[in-house]
């Protein structure tokens, strides 16, 4: 069996609150699976996760599931992929975890399965796919809330090759 590899591509410590964390060092020919990492929490009220791929507004659909122990729900997105709604907030950090499958194929779409969590509030899990077979050489990590990312946020982007 197979080791998987995880190779960090490039990480992002925001020195000031921001919207948004652009991953654009992604090589079309890469192998496997990218992985985003972010732990982040909001300047002000609470933050949303969403991704979109190569500068693209259309073309997502998603579904995110959530629950915070007494209660559950879930909701669709069809303008990003929705990683976690309702996330970290301005003392609780948000962490988030999503997987881009076979993110160089030019012959399917893409699919990302994500994971988030918040100490205080919820777990969630999304699954979504970009209807586009073009390789993924960027990545966008933004909020659909008026609130930012706060300074000191961290966004991490991995490789994974199983070889």
């Amino acid at each position: 069996m197979a080791t998987p590899t995880y190779t960090l591509i490039d990480s992002t410590t925001l020195g000031s609150s921001a919207a948004s964390v652009t991953f654009s060092s992604i090589s079309a020919t890469g192998k496997g699976d990218l992985v985003v990492v972010v732990n982040s929490l909001a300047d002000a009220g609470t933050i949303n996760f969403t991704m979109r791929f190569n500068g693209a507004t259309t073309g997502y659909t998603a579904v995110t599931a959530y629950g915070d122990g007494g209660s559950a729900a879930s909701f669709t997105s069809s303008s990003n992929l929705d990683l976690m709604a309702y996330g970290g907030n301005t003392t609780v950090p948000a962490l988030v975890s999503a997987t881009v499958l076979d993110f160089s194929s030019t012959n399917k779409h893409k699919t990302v399965l994500a994971n988030g969590y918040r100490a205080d509030k919820q777990a969630s899990m999304s699954v979504g796919r970009w209807a586009d077979t073009a390789a993924v050489t960027s990545l966008t990590i933004r909020t659909t809330t008026a609130n930012n990312y706060a300074a000191g946020s961290t966004f991490f982007l991995y490789q994974l090759v199983s070889e």
